[in-house]
């Protein structure tokens, strides 16, 4: 316990950045926060409602992760545009892992028993989620984010907005989705195949509302404009159901016949349930760990903003904590388009993000009857529109620019975002920026040196190598960890292999970590050169790898008499004293 106060109280973690922001508040922000959070408000409700449907759960599930989910992240995130809630990862996977346990372990269950077992596993799940959420988070793990390319991140943003726009084509078009699902591309594909069931209708409000909203936004911007389309498209909406024989979809036919109610429920542990969950729990915490984070750093890059990975990670462990108190509740996590809908509709504060989760109460309590006649064309329009934003032209180029390496990771995340669900898109495209990492990070610098007639370290030219050297300075930059073993070992070999060679001197100058496969290499090297009576001298250790070797009884080894730490203000001066050493070697 006293461990956990520790790390939690030297965190970087602070809780009291929402009662900072309330009392720095700024009434001029009040008008551009309640326009945003309304907006994002009215994106929430049918997307949450679409997201429970695709987790095979009630529709209010959705609702209360929209609203309760958004609130507490907002209010303790470090990101002042993100918004949290239900996303389509979290919900895919929450409707596999719950299915699986149906399947496994309650094959019988029917009925009201079914659903009651389906409440108490979800109820375990967004528990596990919010305590290793907060763990996390208290521990510091989320410099591992760091992790987490750019390239990846600009990747799944690309395959996000494929993803919203072919999902949200059905909604524009009226075509009735495949109610199997499925990736990004069996759903394009069927969309494409059933082009000829478009309503036309339907698609002429959906076209309207985006010219509209194209021709608000260039020439009236200070206008609310996603609003004014929703109250616009609605009466048409309503005349056009009422009063003809034409019929649009609006956000009544996703499935809410009556108000929902909220009740609270204290989380009653099964042990033997909990063990059922635990893995498939820790995997869906880290995918929303990761969407939180990718929304966050991708809105924090175009704004200009300073994120701490740590202070979100514990933000929507708060949210997801508190949630699995609320009576089936999905767990939060990062939303790309409606954090979108709130960066571009220009949320000042964290307080557009909250009143946009209190909005989504008063809107479902006592504004439904009339904003249960909104059409999903209208929605799926201002989706369009929003998303145009998304990716960066000018960050693409870069991307490509800089190296292949970061190119293929962008296209392999799209790619994968295409082919295969969201979930394990975004975490391909980790795997790929990782192995990139320690491909690069595994070749170190390796550079041969000599000393001048003015008695400094110079580079050994080509030529110069051909000269027989009884002291050869090898030089080394760059991580000394398992991944750069063999090309250490193939590289020192062949020096070592020279008959003219007495002493290898490494310089180790500006290495400040060093690894055990990476130990035993060293110790293999010096073994070689003392079975042929031949010697090995190190220089420029700094401090930390001066450790390392201590700890794993390298020093007394190789002998302390024959290595050098560095020193800041001369660096070339322990590699000198290391061939003096050297010399005096027979």
């Amino acid at each position: 316990m006293y461990k956990i106060i520790s790390a939690f109280f030297s965190s970087d973690i602070s809780l009291s950045i929402f009662w900072k922001d309330l009392i720095s508040y700024k009434l001029r922000y009040l008008k551009n926060d309640i326009t945003s959070a309304i907006s994002v408000a009215l994106l929430a409700i049918p997307q949450s409602m679409a997201y429970s449907l695709l987790a095979g759960l009630p529709p209010r599930a959705g609702l209360f992760s929209a609203i309760f989910g958004t609130i507490f992240t907002a209010a303790f995130a470090s990101s002042k545009k993100l918004v949290s809630g239900p996303s389509t990862g979290v919900s895919i996977l929450i409707q596999t892992t719950i299915a699986e346990i149906l399947h496994l372990y309650y094959p019988q269950a029917q009925g009201a028993v079914r659903e009651a077992l389906t409440m108490n596993i979800l109820m375990h799940i967004v528990l596990v989620m919010g305590v290793f959420q907060l763990l996390a988070s208290i521990f510091n793990l989320g410099k591992l984010l760091q992790f987490v390319s750019r390239p990846v991140i600009l990747g799944y943003f690309g395959g996000v907005l494929i993803a919203i726009c072919v999902s949200q084509a059905y909604y524009f078009s009226g075509i009735t989705p495949s109610s199997e699902g499925g990736p990004v591309i069996e759903r394009g594909i069927y969309f494409v195949t059933h082009i000829h069931e478009i309503k036309p209708i339907t698609a002429l409000v959906g076209f309207v509302a985006t010219v509209v909203l194209i021709i608000l936004r260039k020439y009236i911007r200070k206008w609310p404009n996603a609003l004014f389309i929703l109250v616009f498209t609605s009466i048409i909406v309503y005349f056009l159901n009422t009063y003809t024989s034409f019929y649009v979809e609006s956000l009544k036919d996703l499935g809410i016949a009556q108000t929902p109610s909220i009740t609270f429920n204290f989380p009653l542990i099964s042990f033997g349930l909990f063990s059922k969950i635990l893995t498939p729990a820790i995997a869906i915490s880290l995918l929303s760990i990761l969407e939180v984070f990718s929304v966050s750093r991708g809105l924090a890059a175009k704004g200009g903003a300073r994120i701490n990975s740590n202070q979100e990670i514990f933000s929507v462990g708060i949210a997801n904590t508190f949630l699995s108190f609320v009576n089936g509740a999905m767990p939060a996590s990062g939303s790309l388009s409606r954090s979108l809908v709130n960066f571009r509709n220009k949320g000042k504060t964290r307080f557009s993000a909250i009143l946009s989760g209190v909005f989504v109460v008063i809107i479902i309590f006592f504004l439904w009857p009339l904003v249960k006649h909104i059409p999903l064309a209208s929605l799926a329009a201002i989706l369009f529109v929003m998303v145009t934003g998304l990716i960066d032209i000018e960050e693409l180029k870069i991307c490509f620019k800089a190296t292949k390496g970061d190119g293929v990771v962008f296209v392999i995340t799209v790619l994968s975002c295409i082919i295969f669900n969201l979930d394990v898109a975004f975490f391909i495209g980790i795997v790929i920026s990782i192995v990139t990492y320690l491909k690069r990070a595994a070749v170190p610098y390796l550079v041969e040196y000599t000393f001048n007639t003015s008695g400094r370290l110079q580079i050994l030219s080509p030529k110069a190598k051909k000269v027989y050297r009884k002291i050869r300075i090898i030089g080394i930059g760059g991580g000394l960890f398992f991944g750069a073993v063999d090309l250490f070992e193939t590289t020192l070999q062949a020096v070592a292999n020279d008959p003219h060679v007495r002493t290898i001197v490494l310089r180790l100058n500006g290495v400040y970590h060093m690894d055990a496969s990476m130990c035993f290499a060293i110790l293999r090297l010096y073994e070689y050169l003392a079975v042929t009576k031949r010697h090995l001298v190190i220089s420029g250790l700094t401090t930390e790898v001066w450790q390392i070797l201590y700890k794993a009884t390298i020093v007394d080894k190789i002998g302390q008499d024959n290595l050098f730490l560095t020193e800041e203000s001369n660096p070339q001066l322990s590699t000198w004293r290391a061939c003096l050493r050297a010399q005096d070697l027979k």
